[in-house]
């Protein structure tokens, strides 16, 4: 199988050790195929697919320069939510609250990427924090109880780290931070 490549903003570990208490608490009574590790948690800036060394090198040397003179900014969680058909949804994630700079950082990621030869997923920017992957619950899956068990309260924190990662599919955690960037 191929290896993938992604930007992603990297979160905090207090901030992966919250989400993964709330799953904690989620996962014995709405049943997903995969809850993701915590150290999987991350906010995907560009997905670059399968890459050839030359173009990620390009791309990373575009982000970099994009993001020299980035400062870190603060976020906040948002609620929990859902991709696929809400009675059976495919991924379980968690938001944060719309903050511009989010926006801006991840602009200039992903035009970075795609003026190094990347074609990027053209769909509008939805920040998010995947949970866990392909609802298997016999019963209707209800995104009401989850998020009254979840109780995911609006936690903040700093977001100060891109990273380059790389997928290891199969394994648990899955993602490889290969390369890091530090927001000023």
């Amino acid at each position: 199988m191929n290896t993938h490549f992604f930007f992603a903003l990297v979160l905090p570990d207090d901030i992966k050790a919250h989400l993964h208490a709330v799953t904690e608490r989620l996962n014995s009574r709405f049943p997903f195929k995969k809850w993701l590790h915590p150290a999987d948690y991350h906010i995907t800036m560009a997905f670059l697919g399968s890459a050839d060394e030359a173009l990620k090198k390009d791309a990373l040397r575009r982000v970099e320069s994009a993001l020299a003179n980035e400062s870190s900014f603060e976020l906040a969680l948002d609620a929990i939510d859902v991709f696929g058909k809400h009675e059976s949804p495919r991924i379980l994630w968690s938001g944060v609250k719309r903050q511009h700079r989010l926006f801006s950082l991840q602009e200039k990621i992903y035009t970075s990427c795609a003026d190094a030869g990347f074609q990027l997923d053209k769909k509008p920017f939805k920040p998010h924090i995947t949970l866990a992957r392909k609802f298997t619950g016999e019963d209707s899956f209800s995104l009401e109880s989850v998020r009254q068990v979840a109780d995911l309260n609006d936690k903040q924190f700093e977001a100060v780290q891109v990273a380059l990662y790389q997928t290891h599919i199969g394994e648990s955690p899955s993602y490889e931070k290969v390369f890091t960037m530090n927001l000023q």
